[in-house]
């Protein structure tokens, strides 16, 4: 599922670019802070932290811009070592559960066009992919030797966002003369989301050999703020 959706992300990037003529490709990636809310918050218990990335194509001669957001929040994480099998109990490795979230919104933006300094807003609609994941992992460097997805569902999400560009620099391609711009992106974002099943860290539990899920259900709002660069070329 999240392989499915990362190559649908990649293609939408590819062909905003082929469509898009001089100063028309917005690219950005930030780090995030996500914040539960409402009933999501009280059932989680803890805030999230990942990372996003946004490509948009500036209408011609417009203060619009259309696009997509992803982004990535683990919410909560937890691991223990195992012998590699009973037969080998001298190899040790590591499993480790994340609780993670997979936002996925179009977006319309509304922006300043030209300025050191350039607000915006975001609406969005798209959905909050929940999944539950366990890796084993090599104890020493952290190669992954199987994962699987323990757990997972989805939920429709729409919301708002806010943000400020601040001008950084700028540079011309040697070679097309093609002049991008580069910011410093801050934001913030409500994003509401609906109903979902979903763990949370510590929810997944063994008895023997079968595991035993300890679900909750709720509304998924979450509050997000990120700090991060955008280049508009």
């Amino acid at each position: 599922m999240v392989r499915k959706i990362l190559l649908t992300a990649l293609l939408t990037g590819v062909l905003f670019i082929q469509d898009a003529n001089a100063q028309g490709i917005d690219f950005g990636l930030s780090l995030n802070g996500g914040f539960p809310q409402g009933s999501f918050k009280n059932n989680v218990e803890s805030n999230g932290f990942g990372f996003d990335a946004v490509i948009g194509y500036n209408l011609p001669r417009m203060p619009v811009t259309v696009g997509l957001n992803l982004g990535y929040i683990n919410y909560g994480s937890s691991s223990r070592f195992e012998s590699f099998s009973p037969n080998i109990p001298e190899v040790t490795v590591r499993v480790k559960t994340t609780n993670n979230i997979l936002t996925t919104h179009l977006f319309t933006r509304l922006e300043a066009p030209v300025g050191p300094v350039k607000p915006y807003v975001d609406g969005l609609v798209g959905f909050n992919y929940l999944f539950t994941e366990s890796k084993v992992t090599d104890d020493d460097f952290e190669e992954p030797i199987a994962s699987t997805t323990n757990f997972d569902d989805a939920a429709f999400s729409y919301g708002v966002g806010t943000g400020l560009k601040i001008k950084l620099g700028e540079s011309v391609n040697a070679e097309n003369g093609r002049l991008a711009r580069w910011y410093l992106d801050l934001r913030a974002r409500y994003l509401l989301g609906g109903e979902a099943e979903y763990l949370r860290e510590g929810s997944l539990q063994r008895s023997g050999s079968t595991l035993i899920f300890d679900t909750r259900r709720s509304k998924t709002d979450l509050l997000t703020f990120g700090v991060g660069f955008s280049v508009e070329f």
